[in-house]
């Protein structure tokens, strides 16, 4: 038959291409209900399918944690019909199987602790969540260890990992401060002995154009569940504030050890220019006598084309050096009769 006769009207059909289309879907018909007679009775027989389960330790003995556990997860075998097979892989929960180790026996070897549950015991947990015509075998591995050490504690600073962008003439205004600096954590010795700090999860607000102070998350160093933060938030404060450019004419003086002190040094020019960043609520400290500018005396600062290097050695905390005009100055030496 024609394919282009099964998308055309019935009003459109010789009576031979109707009946003809009309047997097309009796087939189709026939071989549907074929099919779901054959799932059906597939579904209906007995079969099997291997799932796994995460496995945590809890409720450990007073002073005592978790440094290390044989396996994380258990594989075991689900025998049952293939429609409750799909059913609780749909339906039924697999959260973490939880273990509390306070009840576990107790095993000594090579000076270390170990606390360990056998696959018969595991069955009983994992029979909660599946029905009576449900068998659970082959459950691997057959026995879980976990070993249990002291727990100590240990403070940390915490490093700030920040990405920030400021406003246009907006910048950061003094030291970002972290309140607390340092946290406290809990862990085996041997976890915590590899530690130096905590970092924070990144910082990064955009354009700022004034001060903040947010509550910043803290990472988790080690992903190891017996290890614990004391706390998970710490308090960031950026200062902001709006700079200005300045410019500031200071002179230069030469600085020579006294033995080379025995010659009159002049210098072109004697005074250089300091462009200068500072906040707008700072401008009204600035001060000449708060900036020295300075070259060695030759016979130890000359540089290779005959010029001086100018120096700021001294200038506020509150400023940001931009540049120095001119760099260099030339110079004289005016012997003594």
């Amino acid at each position: 038959m024609a394919w282009k006769y099964l998308l055309r009207k019935r009003a459109s059909l010789t009576p031979s291409e109707a009946a003809s289309k009309r047997r097309f879907y009796v087939f189709v018909l026939c071989l549907l209900f074929s099919a779901v007679f054959w799932l059906f009775t597939k579904l209906s027989q007995e079969t099997s399918a291997t799932f796994t389960r995460p496995v945590v330790f809890s409720s450990f003995p007073n002073g005592l944690l978790a440094a290390s556990q044989s396996d994380s997860t258990v594989a075991f075998r689900l025998e049952t019909t293939g429609v409750r097979l799909i059913n609780y892989y749909i339906f039924s929960r697999r959260d973490t199987l939880a273990v509390d180790a306070d009840v576990l026996p107790v095993l000594h070897r090579n000076e270390k602790q170990y606390h360990f549950i056998t696959a018969s015991e595991l069955l009983g947990t994992l029979n909660q969540n599946v029905s009576a015509w449900t068998s659970i075998n082959n459950i691997k591995p057959d026995t879980l260890f976990l070993e249990l050490v002291p727990a100590i504690d240990k403070l940390l600073p915490v490093r700030l990992d920040a990405k920030i962008s400021f406003e246009q003439r907006f910048r950061q205004y003094g030291s970002i401060t972290v309140d607390p600096d340092s946290v406290m954590l809990t862990g085996p010795q041997s976890v915590l002995d590899t530690l130096e700090y905590v970092k924070t999860a990144v910082l990064a607000p955009v354009r700022l154009r004034q001060t903040i102070t947010e509550s910043v998350p803290l990472i988790k160093p080690v992903d190891i569940g017996s290890v614990y933060l004391h706390r998970e938030y710490v308090d960031v404060r950026v200062p902001v504030a709006e700079f200005t450019q300045a410019d500031i004419e200071l002179p230069v003086h030469v600085v020579c050890p006294e033995e080379l002190d025995t010659a009159e040094i002049r210098l072109f020019p004697n005074k250089v220019n300091v462009s200068i960043l500072v906040a707008l609520q700072d401008y009204a400290r600035l001060n000449q006598q708060l900036f020295e500018a300075t070259v060695n005396c030759p016979q130890i600062g000359e540089s290779q084309d005959g010029r001086l290097e100018i120096e700021l050695e001294t200038y506020p905390a509150f400023v940001d050096i931009l540049r120095i005009r001119p760099p260099f100055v030339e110079y004289i030496i005016l012997e003594e009769n």
